[in-house]
């Protein structure tokens, strides 16, 4: 890769997504904001701004209006309690970039130079980084295409304040709601669910403080776990969470939380809220309820938020793609957003950081003057075109269907089970016999492709099907990355964490079913030999 020739164009757009993208090298930062931009001429410093730096780094060398630019930034980071400030300088004539950090020696100064169509790269005490880490960045981002109104994340907000807001949330809230979780003994990822809240709740505050819209009250519809209304609750924002089912956490929350989370199930046509003051309504991750959100926005006169998940049509029923051209994912946030124009709704788009992959944010702040009318022929019309009978609206049920391949009879299990380890064993190398045979590795498609309609059928109906089924079966298979399954490696008692519940529980699967047994012995083995 080192040899890879690059010209002063790539160069430079490399440079350009350097600048923005810092925290792309630097796991301590969260973000880059440029706080001053200038440029040089004739060997002195004149004001400047982003625009400027922007169409220099775009043209073609010989069409520059200035010698060099310096950009000076805040780089706002994760968990320190301090930003960093650093400046970088350009250099036209050079083919150079220079980056130099403020007051901060754990974070190292590096240059970046073009020679001959080759990078060269330098670090003031990390030599390594800039090598292997700086340099590989650097070419990826030079052989890439400049993305033309490429969406932002955070453009809503002032970055720095919600980035500060975060920082205080996780602090105050963090430790907490995982001691909640270990209470409610939740199967779910806390981590996941807790930052992403956290993050959303940062989100919003920052949100309705810089617009001036805070909400007299909030509605949080299909609020799962109530997490988000709890940290909203605690930070003194009045609001309620709606869903169809009680969690095991709702009890372990405040009195106050508690109190404000209602089961009940929130039916588009004749949903309408018992507390008058609610302004605002929140559809995060929301489901079947998410296309709705703007809709009930609309009805009941208030501001929405809605973050769209899994994507549905509005009789409930599986999304039908309109564009085939794009995402699923976008293809359901584009339509989301239609319905939003439509209810008249002049909507805001934003693209939060949180951990999922589905972060695309609708708002809805003003409404321009629609006819109630209009609004309802377009509902009913899209029910219509998107529904089988009597535009009936398909909710979740109140008891969730158990769907993970424990309800299946335990006979049709194992028989798949055998014969999926037997089809990874046929045809393997042979080894001596003093090596355990690990078979071979097949993809999903070949292990599905070798099983009877008959026995596809008993799982079918399942959530991931035989993939749910293999997961379940961790002890006997693994997957290999590429959507490769292979037979998992035993691993002895000593490897194990010391609170495994399973050990000693159940006849090892190994010992009864492979040609050569287990290649543990029975103290080393965490099942019955």
């Amino acid at each position: 890769m080192a040899a890879e020739h690059i010209d002063d164009k790539q160069f430079w757009l490399a440079i350009t997504i350097l600048i923005k993208n810092y925290h792309a090298l630097n796991k301590k930062i969260f973000e880059v904001v440029l706080t001053e931009v200038q440029k040089q001429r004739n060997g002195q410093l004149y004001e400047s701004d982003e625009d400027e730096l922007e169409q220099q780094l775009q043209a073609n060398a010989g069409a520059r209006t200035c010698e060099g630019l310096k950009v000076y930034y805040k780089l706002l980071t994760k968990k320190l309690a301090t930003n960093i400030l650093a400046n970088g300088t350009l250099n036209f004539s050079n083919q150079s970039y220079e980056c130099h950090f403020v007051g901060d020696e754990s974070f190292d100064d590096f240059s970046v130079h073009l020679n001959g169509g080759q990078l060269q790269v330098a670090s003031k005490s990390n030599s390594r980084w800039a090598e292997f880490v700086l340099r590989p960045k650097l070419y990826n981002w030079s052989q890439s295409k400049r993305e033309e109104g490429a969406q932002k994340s955070l453009r809503l907000v002032d970055v720095e304040k919600y980035n500060d807001l975060y920082k205080q949330l996780k602090q105050k809230h963090s430790e907490s709601l995982l001691k909640l979780w270990e209470t409610a003994k939740e199967s779910t990822d806390p981590l996941k669910f807790i930052y992403e809240d956290l993050a959303i709740a940062a989100y919003l505050i920052t949100l309705w403080t810089s617009t001036q819209s805070e909400p007299k009250a909030f509605a949080d519809l299909g609020c799962g776990n109530g997490l988000l209304v709890r940290v909203l609750n605690a930070e003194g924002y009045k609001g309620y969470g709606y869903d169809v089912r009680k969690r095991k956490l709702w009890s372990l929350y405040e009195e106050e939380t508690n109190a404000s989370l209602i089961e009940r199930t929130v039916e588009p046509n004749s949903f309408r809220f018992e507390f008058e003051e609610i302004d605002w309504i929140i559809g995060n991750h929301s489901d079947e309820l998410s296309p709705w959100l703007p809709v009930l926005a609309a009805r009941l006169k208030t501001n929405f938020f809605l973050l769209p998940c899994c994507p549905f049509e509005l009789s409930g029923a599986k999304f039908q793609r309109r564009n085939t051209s794009i995402s699923a994912y976008q293809d359901f946030v584009h339509y989301a957003r239609q319905i939003s124009d439509r209810c008249g709704f002049e909507t805001q788009q934003d693209r939060l950081k949180i951990p999922s992959t589905k972060r695309i944010a609708l708002i809805g702040l003003k409404r321009t003057v629609q006819t109630t009318q209009n609004l309802e022929d377009f509902v009913q019309n899209e029910l219509q075109k998107y529904q089988t009978i009597g535009n009936e609206i398909k909710l979740r049920e109140k008891t969730e269907t158990v769907r993970n391949c424990t309800q299946v009879e335990k006979s049709i299990l194992d028989s798949l089970v055998l014969k999926i380890f037997r089809m990874l064993l046929d045809n393997a190398e042979t080894t001596t016999n003093d090596t355990w045979l690990p078979g071979r590795q097949l993809t999903m498609r070949e292990i599905v492709q070798s099983l009877t309609k008959e026995e596809l059928s008993g799982i079918k109906s399942e959530c991931g099907g035989i993939k749910t089924l293999l997961r379940n079966k961790h002890e006997v298979f693994q997957f290999c990355g590429n959507d490769l399954i292979g037979i998992r490696m035993p691993k002895p008692i000593s490897t194990l964490p010391s609170k495994s519940l399973t050990i000693k529980k159940r006849s090892c699967f190994f010992k009864l079913h492979h040609p050569q047994g287990c290649p543990l012995t029975e103290t080393d083995c965490s099942f019955i030999h």
